[in-house]
């Protein structure tokens, strides 16, 4: 049964059949069997077909409301019998931007593991929009995003002011400058993410209040590939400070703080989702967390409980 589930509820995730089925490693018509069989049993169709692939009918999005806490149930159960034997045994799902996980996050997870060895993990780093899909949705019991917007499925539990910064190579014109205004960074060949990412979306806010047009000279889904653009000297980018705090403690880079008040009020948020009860080893990971990235006293935290 929960086979079944997993196999529709990939469906809905992917919009389309072949690609659940080549993600979960199984055939299409074994997929396409279970949808049938499932519609048979109750009666009414699940998904509609369309020229694009299949979307959820009213009926199938109330069944996949059903399948989603069916499983977390009985994840949250199993967590809690693994809770019995003190954490011995566990696993935590973690779905968080890209620019976190080489910094704050990896000494997190290596400063758990020391305390939990038994506990095992799964990473996928991706945009602040797909972060928070994931979350609404299910698919990670913790969620890392920068600046994402508010969800009607999704809880913050705490969150660490972390403000964006131009980043240039040493030798670049503005590197010696303590502050800059947006529109001098527009001046050079300008890196920016993918317009999912959180940092994308507060420049297109910024942007937008200011009636300022941009063309970058890259976008990428690749926090790696911006921070390589800035050091190499090909241009500039705009990252916030946490995804580039060891380039610039090494002198790879230098970050400049924006003068303009919008760019200034940003967070890297760590979230759960809404109403849902917590397990002990997803409780125990973020106050893990919060003790990783008060380490960076630069970047007070706030906590909302």
């Amino acid at each position: 049964m929960f086979n079944i589930y997993r196999y529709l509820l990939e469906v809905e995730r992917c919009g389309s059949i072949r690609v659940a089925a080549n993600n979960l490693h199984v055939a299409p018509s074994a997929i396409s069997r279970h949808i049938k069989l499932a519609e048979y049993n109750l009666g009414t169709p699940l998904f509609e077909r369309n020229p694009r692939g299949v979307t959820p009918t009213t009926a199938g999005q109330m069944y996949l409301r059903h399948a989603r806490a069916t499983i977390q149930d009985r994840e949250r159960v199993k967590l809690e019998i693994d809770e019995l034997k003190g954490l011995r045994r566990g696993h935590l799902r973690i779905c968080t931007i890209d620019g976190i996980v080489s910094g704050r996050l990896s000494d997190a997870l290596s400063s758990f593991k020391k305390l939990h060895p038994g506990i095992t993990s799964h990473l996928n780093s991706t945009g602040t929009e797909l972060v928070t899909r994931a979350i609404r949705d299910g698919l990670a019991d913790i969620g890392i995003t920068y600046n994402a917007t508010p969800d009607a499925g999704v809880s913050i539990a705490f969150r660490v002011a972390d403000p964006l910064h131009l980043i240039v190579a040493p030798g670049h014109p503005l590197a010696n400058r303590t502050t800059v205004d947006f529109i001098e960074a527009l001046d050079f060949p300008l890196a920016l993410p993918e317009p999912t990412f959180g940092i994308r979306k507060l420049i297109s806010a910024f942007c937008q209040s200011r009636r300022i047009a941009i063309k970058p000279e890259l976008e990428t889904n690749s926090i790696e590939a911006l921070r390589g653009f800035a050091r190499s000297g090909a241009g500039v980018s705009m990252l916030h400070y946490l995804s580039i705090s060891h380039d610039v403690e090494i002198g790879l880079v230098v970050a400049i703080p924006f003068r303009n008040r919008l760019l200034q009020q940003s967070w890297v948020e760590i979230c759960v989702q809404k109403n849902r009860q917590l397990p002990l080893v997803v409780e125990r990971f973020i106050q893990q967390i919060k003790l990783a990235f008060s380490v960076q006293p630069s970047l007070p935290m706030k906590s909302l409980k």
